[in-house]
């Protein structure tokens, strides 16, 4: 094509058409600014195909995370429950007409998910962390998406702050635990262990911590923590998020 239009150029050059001569350089100037923007639209679709294809590729593997996540969350607040729950049956010994009516061993078992770990969640962030990281981002089109993905790392932070000043009320509520009670009559209780030799402790029985007012103290403190921690603003609040985050990412891939 280009070809043909020198031709003419001079063919017109030669017969001194000079008028038409400029129409047909105009024609080919814009023959060439055309085959320029086809190349350039069709490098930015490539481009485009594979932002595409990249983003598939991240909101595959946060799906992926955020699913896991969504089971630990689940199963936090379910072990959560279970504290919740004991630590209700605990606070009513501190009558002692119905401590009267409890055995040793019962007790014991009520206080294994007290005892048997902290109030907890601990998600999978490889994925997000990438993201976030290496400012990629803003790959994700959907842009409700991305701001519930950056919101997500502020909640986890505001979570462990949560967290971690409800340490103090269960440290203490061990030490005194630790001073006034058995651990050893614990772990027996519970069929955790047997022990082959003789102890101090084996005369304690854990029925006499519910004499201490500290100790009651600290455990009302503690399950008014462990009901905080399930409700709207703490563990409630991730799982919504967490919820919301999967299910738009759900949307984008059926796009």
């Amino acid at each position: 094509m280009i070809k043909f239009f020198r031709k003419i150029r001079r063919k017109m050059l030669t017969e001194n058409k000079f008028s038409k001569y400029l129409l047909y350089a105009v024609g080919e100037i814009i023959l060439v600014v055309i085959g320029i923007l086809i190349a350039l639209q069709i490098n930015n679709n490539n481009n485009y195909n594979e932002q595409r294809s990249l983003e598939k590729e991240y909101l595959l593997s946060i799906q992926t995370e955020f699913t896991n996540n969504l089971n630990i969350i689940n199963a936090s607040i379910q072990e959560n429950e279970q504290r919740i729950a004991s630590l209700e049956y605990l606070l009513n010994l501190f009558d002692k007409n119905v401590l009267d009516t409890v055995s040793s061993q019962r007790i014991s078992q009520k206080f294994a998910p007290v005892f048997g770990s902290s109030i907890s969640y601990i998600p999978a962030t490889g994925v997000l962390e990438d993201i976030i990281s290496s400012g990629k981002l803003n790959i994700l089109l959907n842009k409700s998406l991305r701001q519930n993905i950056a919101s997500f790392n502020s909640s986890l932070d505001y979570l462990n702050i949560q967290l971690n000043a409800m340490d103090f009320t269960e440290e203490n509520l061990r030490t005194i635990f630790y001073k006034k009670g058995s651990i050893r009559k614990l772990v027996m209780d519970i069929g955790y262990m047997d022990f082959d030799f003789k102890s101090i402790s084996e005369k304690i029985d854990n029925k006499q911590i519910f004499e201490s007012a500290e100790f009651e103290n600290y455990l009302l403190a503690y399950y008014l923590s462990a009901r905080v921690t399930n409700g709207s603003k703490l563990f409630g609040r991730l799982k919504t998020e967490i919820e919301t985050i999967i299910k738009e990412i759900e949307q984008e891939l059926e796009k």
